[in-house]
C-alpha cells in the first residue's frame, strides 16, 4: 500500500485542483495543532494565493496552499516549478486581508530535509512567523495511518488491505457499532412511535394511576387508603367531560352500604375500585342535573351533589395485601368481542389534565405516578413534579366515606409548576 499510495499522489488527480485541495484540507484537518479548516475558493476564483484557511493552535491565523504538478517525477524542473509556486503563493498570502502568521504549502513533489529548510526560510523572510511542509512522503504516512484511510480511499480510491482492516476496526470498531446500534434505536424510536399514533385510533381499553411509594410498606401500615384520579378531557367525547375513578381498603366499599361492613377496613382485608362519568349535553350543562350548578338549593350535601353529577359506569373488587409498593387507580372499558356502545379512544386523552385525591397518610409515602393506557406508558411524575395541597376543599368526590375514614383528611395532588398534570403525547407540552 505505502508504493500504490505514493504512485497515485504523484498523478492520480492530475488535472483535478478542486479533488486535491480537499484532499490537502482532509490531511490538514487530521493534524490536531490546527482547527477550523476550510476551503477558499475550492471551484476556482481569486483566492490571494490562499487554498485553505485554518486556525493554529487555536489563536494564530494561518493560510494554506496546494502546489501539485502533474505526473510528479521529482526533476529538477518540477522543484523549480514548485520552489516558484511556493514563494509566489506565500507572498500573495502574507499580503492578505487575513494577514496570517502561519504558512502551510501541499505538494505532491518529494522534498529532501535541506530544500524543506530553505522553504521554511523563505516563508520567514516573506514575514511569516510559523511554516509547515507536507510533501509527498509526509502525505502518505499520514494517508497509510489508521485515521487517514477515509482520505485515502475517497480521493485516492485505495481499498484496505486485510491487515489494514484490522488496524481499522481495532482502532474505530466500538465507535462504529456504537453509532450503528445509536442508528438502530432512532430507527426503533421512530417505529415505535409511527405504531402508537396508530394505535391511538384505538378504544381506550384501561387507564391506570400507578402510585408508587417511597418504599415496600406492611399492609398494617397503610390500613384505610384512598387514591382517585379526577380526569377533565380537553372536550367532551361521547358526552363524557370528566371521569373520575380509584380505589379504597375494602372490597363491597363500592356495592352499596348494605354490604359493606366496618370488619372489611384496611388494606390487608380487601380493595374495592369504582369509575365514575361526569356526563354533559350539547349545551355544556351536566346531562344528569336536574337544575343549573348556580339554582342547587343551600341545603344539598356535597354527597348529594356529587351523586346528581356522577354516574357510576363501573367497579370490581379483589383480595387484600399484605405488602404494599404501589397502590392503583383504573379506569376500563369492556374488552368483549360485542361492545353495546361507542367507547373514547386513546387520542381522547391527549391534552387532558388530572389531579389526585389521596388520604394525608398515603400522599406522605409517595414516590412518582406514572400513567398508563392500553400498554403504553404515558407519563412519569416524580417528586420533583408532584406539589401535595393540604388545604381543605369543596368537593363533589362520588364515593362516600364514613367520618372515622375522613379522620385521615383528603389532600390533592397537583403539578409543581401548574395546578394539574397533563398528558401531551401527540402534540404540545406536558405540564407537571
Amino acid at each position: 500500500m505505502t508504493f500504490q499510495t505514493e504512485q497515485q499522489l504523484k498523478g492520480y488527480l492530475d488535472g483535478n485542483q478542486l479533488s486535491r485541495e480537499r484532499l490537502c484540507i482532509a490531511i490538514l484537518g487530521l493534524d490536531r495543532r490546527f482547527t477550523n479548516v476550510l476551503p477558499r475558493h475550492p471551484h476556482g476564483g481569486r483566492d490571494g494565493g490562499i487554498d485553505i484557511d485554518a486556525i493554529f493552535k487555536k489563536e494564530q491565523v494561518a493560510a494554506g496552499a496546494v502546489g501539485f504538478m502533474n505526473g510528479a517525477n521529482d526533476s529538477k524542473e518540477h522543484k523549480r516549478t514548485i520552489k516558484a509556486k511556493f514563494e509566489k503563493d506565500a507572498r500573495s498570502a502574507i499580503s492578505s486581508a487575513q494577514k496570517p502568521s502561519v504558512f502551510v504549502f501541499f505538494t505532491n513533489i518529494d522534498l529532501t530535509i535541506k530544500e524543506e529548510a530553505a522553504f521554511r526560510e523563505k516563508a520567514r523572510s516573506i514575514g511569516f512567523a510559523e511554516s509547515d511542509i507536507f510533501d509527498r512522503e509526509r502525505m502518505r504516512v499520514v494517508l497509510d495511518s489508521v485515521d487517514g484511510f477515509a482520505a485515502r480511499i475517497q480521493y485516492l480510491d485505495i481499498p484496505l488491505s486485510d491487515a489494514e482492516q484490522a488496524s481499522f476496526f481495532a482502532r474505530w470498531g466500538d465507535d462504529i457499532q456504537s453509532v450503528i446500534a445509536t442508528s438502530f434505536q432512532r430507527v426503533e424510536r421512530t417505529l415505535d412511535r409511527m405504531l402508537f399514533l396508530q394505535e391511538s385510533e384505538y378504544v381506550l381499553d384501561q387507564l391506570t394511576v400507578v402510585y408508587e411509594l417511597d418504599r415496600v410498606y406492611d399492609a398494617d401500615e397503610i390500613g384505610h387508603f384512598r387514591a382517585f384520579c379526577s380526569l377533565m378531557l380537553v372536550e367532551p367525547k361521547l358526552n363524557i367531560w370528566q371521569i373520575f375513578f380509584g380505589s379504597s381498603d375494602g372490597s363491597t366499599r363500592f356495592y352499596g352500604e348494605a354490604t359493606w361492613e366496618d370488619k372489611d377496613r384496611g388494606i390487608r382485608h380487601g380493595i374495592g375500585s369504582g369509575q365514575w362519568e361526569h356526563h354533559v349535553d350539547w349545551t355544556g350543562r351536566s346531562s344528569k342535573a336536574e337544575t343549573p350548578p348556580d339554582e342547587t338549593p343551600d341545603n344539598v350535601d356535597q354527597a348529594s351533589k356529587a351523586e346528581e353529577k356522577w354516574k357510576r359506569v363501573g367497579g370490581a373488587s379483589s383480595v387484600g395485601m399484605p405488602e404494599v409498593a404501589a397502590i392503583y387507580a383504573t379506569y376500563s372499558h369492556d374488552t368483549s368481542f360485542i361492545r353495546f356502545q361507542p367507547r373514547i379512544l386513546l387520542r381522547d386523552l391527549d391534552g387532558c389534565s388530572f389531579i389526585h385525591y389521596l388520604n394525608a397518610s398515603l400522599a406522605a409515602k409517595l414516590r412518582a405516578i406514572h400513567v398508563l393506557a392500553n400498554g403504553y406508558k404515558l407519563a412519569e411524575f416524580g417528586l420533583e413534579q408532584i406539589s401535595i395541597d393540604p388545604e381543605s376543599f369543596d368537593h363533589e368526590i362520588p364515593p362516600r366515606f364514613s367520618t372515622e375514614d375522613l379522620a385521615d383528611p383528603w389532600v390533592r395532588i397537583r403539578g409543581k409548576i401548574s395546578s394539574t398534570h397533563s398528558l401531551a403525547f401527540l402534540g404540545g407540552r406536558r405540564r407537571g
